[in-house]
């Protein structure tokens, strides 16, 4: 067994190194498509998991390729990701996800296409050597505003997102992989993005429980739950993911003791990072009964000292008496364990190969979105043979998916359509058709008087709208595309050629 930092011949050549029940709660992130040699050591002593991110698989050859050496280094070493498809996807960042988001999944309506969307994902994570995927999204979207998650939900309504949620949860075990519910206990109602604010919600407990914590009673048939940067006052003080009042709620929330995981949200994100802070937000995470601490994405941070930083601050509030050493040796065995399984489960299902598993997810995502793409009017449409200027009026930032690229675009290109995208103050060719893409034009007040601005200039103009429905503006020449993935974009392009007849 690893030795601890407490025990004198823990030193290293004079250096620092890391204890090992410490490391047996960690999630830690990296930079670039190598294991660097701190992570190596940290794996070496006993690292619970990794987290992949958008910059570590530039494509799924290369995650592959990055999985293969964690897990070469620590066998069982928990490789995960955060994948949920749709707008927010980590192995096909750059080229946009096959997958069509949640809320496009529950509009269809098909529990058995959720499975099968499911299962199509975790054969990818499979072939990519990747265990655990931190999906799929519990959350309720009942505020049309939300900046943060709506279309990632499968719905504004319990019973559908519990549904369709369970289904891609079947799926994605079916291919072996673990499964993460999250954002517990509900990130559907807040105005405010938790990676740049704490969001407070200001339902009574029972409106709450009765629209956001229903979902969570398909939890016990899932691997983990990940705990949100949210106050809610009505149910406790503090943010969930580091206050005590969270773990009771999970439990009674599943109708008993909660089994699985207890993952947090990142604590790099300004909701907990910046008050109480980064290291103080860890150990009060694990205050509150987190298992594994998920510490972030290093892409603006030296991940290093990501790593250290927490790690010290655990340490620390061991040493002075504040977290027993018991009862974290025993919280990080148990951790281990439970990720041993995970890891067991992924060798009992054989993995396919990496261009079979891109593939299906291609067919299916196409066959998903061509049935969830709506559009208002038939005669939206495109002709083929003018030419198209996209402007996009998406002013909020989408930190959850990470840089957008413009898909659309490129949707219209496949299809022939010889299509640009003017960057302001460059003139649109008066002779082209109109495409603007939105998400939050009635909450965003700078989206909003922009798409104003276009619209009373050029009412011709076909709006795109990539965000939830009732988040959408009220236009006559309108496609709800539920996402602005490329699988969408192609959808909503194939329908515009239809002339609306599919979808609707």
């Amino acid at each position: 067994m690893p030795q601890t930092a407490d025990d004198p011949a823990a030193a290293h050549d004079g250096r620092p190194v890391h204890d090992a029940d410490v490391l047996g709660v960690l999630m830690a992130p990296f930079t670039g498509t190598a294991v660097p040699p701190f992570l190596q050591e940290a794996l070496d002593r006993g690292l619970a998991s990794v987290i992949l991110f958008g910059h570590n698989t530039p494509d799924p050859r290369t995650a592959r390729d990055l999985a293969r050496a964690v897990h070469a280094r620590s066998e069982d070493c928990v490789v995960a990701i955060d994948e949920e498809g749709g707008d927010v996807t980590r192995l096909q960042a750059a080229t946009g996800s096959s997958l069509p988001t949640a809320w496009a999944l529950g509009e269809v309506g098909d529990p058995d296409l959720s499975r099968r969307a499911g299962r199509a994902l975790g054969d990818l994570l499979s072939a990519c050597d990747i265990d655990l995927d931190l999906a799929p999204v519990l959350d309720v979207s009942t505020d049309p505003a939300n900046p943060v998650i709506g279309t990632r939900a499968f719905g504004d309504e319990p019973d559908r997102v519990a549904l369709h949620a369970r289904a891609v949860a079947t799926g994605l075990i079916e291919a072996g992989l673990g499964t993460c519910a999250k954002h517990f206990p509900g990130h559907g109602a807040t105005a405010a993005d938790s990676h740049t604010a704490l969001p407070r919600i200001d339902l009574d407990a029972a409106e709450f429980e009765r629209e956001h914590l229903a979902p969570w009673r398909i939890a016990p048939w899932l691997d983990a739950v990940m705990t949100a940067h949210v106050l809610v006052p009505a149910l406790g003080e503090g943010p969930a993911s580091i206050s005590p009042w969270s773990r009771p709620l999970l439990d009674r929330a599943v109708g008993g003791d909660f089994h699985g995981l207890v993952i947090t949200d990142a604590l790099d994100m300004a909701a907990v990072a910046e008050r109480p802070g980064y290291g103080e937000a860890a150990v009060r995470a694990l205050e509150a009964g987190a298992d594994l601490l998920c510490l972030g994405t290093s892409l603006r941070r030296d991940d290093e000292q990501m790593l250290r930083e927490a790690h010290d601050a655990v340490l620390a509030a061991v040493r002075s008496g504040r977290i027993p050493r018991e009862d974290l040796h025993e919280r990080a065995e148990r951790t281990r364990q439970r990720l041993r399984s995970l890891r067991t489960r992924r060798r009992f299902v054989p993995a396919p190969e990496l261009e079979d598993a891109l593939a299906r997810l291609e067919q299916l995502g196409a066959e998903a979105a061509a049935r969830a793409v709506r559009s208002r009017h038939d005669h939206a449409r495109l002709e083929g043979r003018c030419p198209v200027a996209v402007v996009d009026l998406r002013a909020r930032a989408q930190h959850a998916s990470g840089a957008r690229a413009q898909q659309l675009v490129a949707a219209l290109r496949e299809r022939g359509i010889d299509a640009e995208a003017p960057e302001p103050p460059a003139p649109i060719d008066p002779a082209a058709q109109l495409l603007a893409v939105t998400r939050l034009p009635r909450s965003d007040a700078e989206e909003g008087r922009r798409l104003a601005a276009l619209l009373a200039s050029r009412p011709d103009t076909i709006v795109i709208h990539t965000g939830v429905p009732d988040a959408a503006p009220d236009h006559r020449l309108l496609v709800r595309a539920h996402g602005a993935g490329r699988t969408m974009m192609r959808a909503a392009v194939d329908l515009l050629l239809q002339g609306g007849e599919h979808g609707r």
